[in-house]
């Protein structure tokens, strides 16, 4: 099992509406324009194929029973030397406007603006960021995969992580990839801790103290189809509780 650390150095902080930001969520777009395109994508709808990019994905899989995650982790802030992920991250909030208070329909104040849906949604909205410049990932890559294309599909298609990348948030500078199989358990899990938003089916469905969201687990993150009851991000929780998780045998290429 080879395990890569995937350094993004910004050039500016990145924006999200929620604080984990998973790997193979860039990651599954860019491999969506190599798949079908940049037409293809915008003819998707929200009820069409959710595995549309998947032939392009160079990510090993863990499985459990019915349920699948891609080896990858969500984002940390630094990769501490033994190998821990620091997770630490202190969120301000903009705001983004989408149209401005001096155009006619605004002006009239005749009905009132709907900003829940419609042509003016999230005419005022809280913009949640992040303070860093560098977001840290690791990834497994499938067997037959080159560890190189997982950096190539994001420098092609890629140029900014998270929300609102046209107002200059999240923009990738450089990357480094680093090797680091020797020093982590896996991808998905090590210090202790799940490294991603894991299916609860990964785990003891009952954990002291431990608690369950329900979360989108895999990409496309906008897919309903793609939620479960799930452990966030960075939860502890033991390793005798995901030890089948962790054999080497559920893990499989694409």
């Amino acid at each position: 099992m080879s395990v890569f650390c995937l350094e993004l150095d910004l050039a500016s902080p990145p924006a999200s509406s929620d604080e984990y930001m998973h790997l193979d969520g860039p990651l599954s777009y860019a491999a969506g324009v190599e798949s079908i395109g940049h037409d293809g994508l915008d003819q998707l709808e929200d009820g069409g194929e959710p595995e549309y990019f998947a032939d392009e994905m160079p990510l090993a899989r863990y499985e459990s029973g019915d349920e699948w995650v891609w080896a990858c982790s969500a984002a940390a802030i630094a990769r501490e030397p033994d190998g821990s992920m620091r997770t630490e991250q202190e969120w301000h909030t903009s705001r983004w406007r989408s149209r401005f208070d001096d155009e006619p329909q605004h002006q009239a104040k005749q009905t009132q603006v709907a900003t829940s849906s419609g042509p003016y949604k999230a005419y005022d909205a809280a913009l949640p960021y992040v303070e860093t410049d560098t977001l840290v990932f690791l990834y497994e890559p499938a067997p037959d995969a080159d560890p190189l294309r997982v950096p190539a599909l994001l420098e092609a298609h890629v140029p900014h992580i998270g929300k609102k990348g046209s107002q200059g948030y999240g923009m990738i500078r450089d990357m480094h990839l680093y090797d680091v199989s020797d020093t982590v358990e896996s991808a998905i899990y090590n210090d202790g801790r799940v490294l991603r938003s894991l299916p609860a089916s990964f785990a003891d469905r009952v954990i002291a103290g431990v608690h369950m969201q329900r979360r989108t687990t895999k990409p496309p993150y906008w897919h309903a189809h793609n939620q479960n009851m799930a452990f966030a991000p960075f939860t502890e929780i033991d390793r005798e509780r995901l030890a089948d998780l962790l054999e080497p045998a559920t893990v499989a290429a694409e």
